[in-house]
């Protein structure tokens, strides 16, 4: 199955970039498309600052939008949107297929002064995206709840062979998110596809370098820090030799060195 992650800044009202790159997906036989944080909305430090109607016209906006572009292009779309209900703003990331929406809530938020999501954003108990396009499991999770190996486990359990991460990193991170993410695609034997933002706001630079890489922990393909789509392949033959050759699930299966002892 090919995949196609688009690498792109804030993307205005107009649809005509998303149409342009979806046909791109579409042609190249692409069954899933994927952006990054903060596309479809205003960038966070942005958000603090704009009244809580505007964001939820924007967001209502694209999600007709975007179920209306899966139905037309027969694509699944991952997407992240803010969503505001009652007046109150969740962090969500939302899966399109067929014209309908599926959403899940962000669970572990940013709590840092200076990016703190967790104090703006509520709360909502919800499960990790995980679903199926023909043959190939996908799985979809937020970048900041990458660090967190139970979301790895959780996927793991539900026999994902690719995990969506959707980001918007910025600073001088880069080599630290490669290195974490390879690592959780080798030691679990997924594909693991990064999808980053470009662009910037004031000083803050998003620096893209999006990435897809195999169940061994091998580079597949790679972008630079401009606007470019990505489209790469899916072999769940390779998932699952990579599983049979290095038994990571099958040994930890077997693992009881932490479960509780009987009294």
């Amino acid at each position: 199955m090919k995949i196609a992650i688009l690498q792109s800044a804030e993307l205005p009202f107009d649809k005509a970039k998303l149409n342009y790159y979806l046909n791109i997906a579409k042609t190249e036989g692409a069954k899933l498309f994927v952006l990054p944080e903060y596309v479809l909305n205003r960038f966070f430090k942005e958000l603090e600052k704009i009244p809580v109607n505007f964001i939820k016209e924007q967001s209502n906006h694209q999600l007709k939008l975007l179920k209306k572009l899966s139905l037309v292009y027969n694509i699944t779309i991952i997407a992240p949107l803010i969503i505001v209900k009652s007046g109150k703003k969740y962090k969500s990331l939302v899966r399109f297929q067929k014209g309908k929406a599926r959403f899940y809530y962000q669970q572990i938020l940013m709590p840092y002064p200076h990016w703190n999501e967790d104090s703006f954003f509520e709360k909502k108990e919800s499960k990790p995206l995980i679903f199926s396009i023909g043959n190939i499991r996908v799985g979809a999770m937020f970048g900041f709840e990458a660090h967190f190996s139970k979301y790895w486990d959780y996927f793991s359990e539900k026999k994902a062979d690719v995990v969506i991460v959707p980001s918007v990193g910025t600073f001088n991170s880069s080599k630290r998110w490669f290195e974490l993410l390879k690592t959780f695609a080798f030691i679990k034997n997924v594909y693991v596809a990064r999808v980053n933002r470009v662009g910037n706001w004031n000083e803050w630079e998003f620096y893209g370098e999006s990435f897809v890489v195999s169940p061994d922990g091998e580079l597949i393909n790679s972008l630079g820090n401009k606007e470019e789509l990505l489209i790469t392949n899916i072999d769940k033959n390779l998932v699952k030799e990579s599983r049979r050759e290095w038994k990571f699930g099958q040994l930890s299966r077997r693992l009881t060195l932490f479960e509780p002892e009987c009294p």
